[in-house]
């Protein structure tokens, strides 16, 4: 099987790029993401389910789900609904079938298993690499791959892993495919050669994504053509490689924008220490930096002076106050400061973040090609190996019929395509949305007069940020998210550290808060106006791919 488009229709039915703008009336959310495993599992259910006679439905969920097998292969949901459509439509070819079959077969249910699930609750790698160790040494090894692949990747002991992996006594093929995808999620070089030809699309998606983080875009492009006119109706790869198509290079140097770049910290003088430290490692040129000591009772205000003596006092300014005042006010705070209203920009940073050399760069740079844009964010994923993303672009949903009464907190439904899945490489598409993470975020200050700064009502923290960028897109200026741009996040964000009932209580309280402020009209136009953007900006990308392709031959 060689590797070319028309191979891969031996995976995938056929699909016309024309043909995508028919999948928006009746599935609005394909246009904001194609690429979680619940957002491909929910939209292939709803077409078998309600619209099984419509040909072109079929043929992009029947295509969704042979993608989210090529992803997850041990997924037992998944081809459980695709091998019917294959059986209906015929679209696959024989040993990709084949493959498909050997594996459904040995997939076995699991009964509840209560031990597991206590184990995963302690997040103990070495208790679950035990048990895992144990559970695939039976009949049911397959299932239980499949079932705590995530877990056995996310050991940090690879070969431990890897000699997890091979107690299961996997065919070769499947094997080689595992063993590849757990070597790259480890930031290792995979390796390719023992991949059989039913695994061709990832096997040319990984090669590309290779290339691309390698810096050579260019072979990136040349690898993710002939794939997307295979799947063309796959929203997160149209934007990323029409992205790829108009800015495939990186910045070389700062753009001449003054910045002020700005970070605030209570009680974390470790963390706070190292971002300052990463911050100061990247390249930042001459723009101030400003930390916030919002009242810390630790050793923060130690470790942000002797940050201030080693990178001098003209470079890093320091604020400290009595009292927490919370995440709002600490941001109106610094935004306040007359040296930072001098800037054109400030740029936002978390106090625990790991950052790429060229961090500030990549944010100016897509602010200036998108003047139409008044925050530009970008993705954020967590620090450790294997990477999980916590946000990309924010979208958002209408209510639930139903649930109309402010009261029930689904006035106003948040859309995360991405958050605590690993990073698949299928995020790093730029495009303007509704809101972007303010664990780095780039601000316009010329629109703190007119938009307002950080409403204090979210004290302590929570939807301040979202608030505000809603409020910019209703002032005319959208947000802007560069997936070109990648964050590390030292701990997990703020939605995923609540536990407690307090924390819990805090959320659904401010979110509450978030919705009274808004009236259904205001909701309403602004979900239908995000989406359609988000529809616009989709097909816009999809004739640019069709031209690039007419281009080529």
């Amino acid at each position: 099987m060689t590797e070319t488009s028309e191979t891969y229709l031996g995976c995938f039915p056929p699909f016309e790029p024309a043909q995508l703008a028919l999948l928006r009336g009746p599935l609005p959310t394909w246009g904001l993401s194609t690429e979680s495993s619940w957002q491909q599992w929910g939209l292939a259910e709803a077409i078998v389910r309600s619209a099984p006679g419509n040909q072109v439905l079929m043929s992009a969920a029947a295509g969704l789900l042979s993608w989210a097998w090529q992803q997850r292969p041990l997924t037992a949901t998944v081809l459980a609904m695709l091998l019917p459509l294959d059986g209906a439509r015929g679209f696959l070819a024989p040993e990709v079938r084949q493959a498909m079959l050997a594996i459904k077969k040995s997939l076995r249910p699991l009964p509840p298993t209560p031990l597991w699930e206590e184990v995963k609750a302690t997040a103990d790698p070495e208790l679950a690499g035990t048990f895992l160790e144990q559970a695939v040494r039976g009949q049911a090894a397959l299932s239980w791959l499949g079932e705590a692949w995530d877990e056995l990747v996310a050991l940090p002991d690879r070969d431990k892993a890897k000699h997890i992996l091979d107690q299961a006594g996997l065919d070769a093929h499947l094997s080689a495919r595992l063993t590849a995808e757990l070597d790259h999620a480890h930031g290792l070089p995979p390796a390719f050669d023992g991949v059989g030809p039913a695994f061709g699309p990832w096997r040319k998606f990984m090669a590309g994504l290779l290339a691309a983080e390698n810096g050579n875009p260019g072979a990136a492009v040349r690898q993710w053509l002939p794939l997307w006119r295979a799947m063309p109706w796959h929203a997160n790869l149209t934007m990323q490689l029409a992205c790829a198509l108009r800015a495939p290079k990186r910045p070389k140097a700062l753009p001449p924008t003054r910045t002020a770049i700005l970070a605030y910290s209570w009680n974390k003088a470790a963390l706070i220490a190292q971002t300052i430290e990463s911050l100061f490692d990247s390249d930042i040129g001459d723009n101030p930096v400003f930390v916030l000591d919002n009242g810390s009772t630790d050793a923060t205000p130690d470790a942000l002076a002797a940050a201030r003596d080693r990178y001098g006092a003209h470079r890093l300014s320091v604020v400290t106050l009595p009292v927490n005042v919370g995440a709002p006010a600490a941001r109106n705070w610094l935004l306040s400061l007359p040296q930072v209203r001098a800037c054109e920009r400030a740029a936002f940073l978390d106090d625990d973040v790991i950052l790429p050399k060229d961090w500030l760069a990549l944010l100016l740079d897509a602010a200036l090609r998108h003047p139409e844009c008044s925050t530009v964010g970008c993705s954020i994923r967590d620090h450790s190996h294997p990477h999980r993303l916590q946000s990309a672009d924010y979208h958002l949903l209408h209510r639930l019929a139903g649930q109309d009464a402010p009261e029930s907190g689904e006035r106003l439904r948040v859309f995360s395509n991405c958050t605590g899945m690993r990073d698949s490489g299928l995020f790093g598409y730029e495009r303007a949305c509704v809101s972007v993470s303010g664990c780095c975020h780039l601000l316009e200050t010329s629109l703190l007069d007119a938009v307002g700064g950080f409403d204090v009502r979210f004290t302590p923290t929570q939807f301040d940020d979202l608030d505000r960028d809603i409020r910019t897109w209703l002032a005319g200026k959208p947000c802007l998210y560069t997936g070109r741009l990648r964050i590390d996040h030292v701990q997990n964000s703020s939605m995923r550290q609540a536990s407690t009932p307090a924390q819990v209580a805090h959320i659904q309280g401010n979110k509450i808060k978030l919705e009274s402020k808004y009236t259904d009209e205001q909701l309403d136009a602004l979900i239908l106006a995000d989406h359609d953007l988000a529809w616009r900006q989709l097909l816009d990308a999809s004739r640019e791919l069709q031209a690039a392709l007419k281009g080529k031959g």
